[in-house]
């Protein structure tokens, strides 16, 4: 009779784990942590209350003058990079092979914004890391990873 070796073990406990993570943040957490379904996977705003439809006014913040403080920079405008979620993922994947990080990024928005989950890893992994003119945020990495997760792709990115 054929026994499984340790490392079919660990791989199935990792994939038990792994789904079992995934439902207590589909079931429990997603509500809690504000992370609830919009299409926007760019968007930064505050979930707003169900109990009121009210928005409460974000709060002014004073310029300042400090040299370490850097200004965010406004995302470019959306890109019509013509061809298939297919195609734009498979060209976002080759520039970011040749270390072109621009266009790679043009090409996964394109391919994100079509319905492509691997291309949502591949510009999370950029997001993580600050490639592409992005600056480099974990929560919007993050977001676009569970994106992916929700299109039934698993993303690894590697280390910063």
């Amino acid at each position: 009779m054929a026994s499984l070796t340790p490392l079919s073990k660990g791989l199935i406990g990792l994939a038990v784990v792994g789904a079992m993570a995934s439902a207590v943040w589909h079931l429990v957490l997603k509500e809690r942590m504000g992370g609830g379904a919009t299409s926007d996977w760019q968007s930064t705003s505050e979930p707003t209350s169900p109990a009121t439809n009210a928005v409460s006014p974000s709060p002014t913040i004073a310029p300042t003058t400090s040299p370490s403080v850097v200004p965010p920079v406004p995302p470019p405008p959306a890109v019509n990079v013509g061809g298939s979620a297919a195609e734009n993922s498979e060209m976002g994947r080759k520039s970011m092979a040749d270390g072109d990080f621009a266009q790679a990024r043009k090409h996964l928005e394109a391919a994100v914004n079509a319905g492509d989950g691997p291309a949502a890893c591949l510009l999370g992994e950029m997001t993580l890391k600050g490639q592409g003119g992005l600056a480099a945020d974990r929560e919007a990495s993050a977001k676009l990873f569970q994106l992916a997760q929700s299109r039934g792709s698993i993303c690894f990115a590697t280390g910063q």
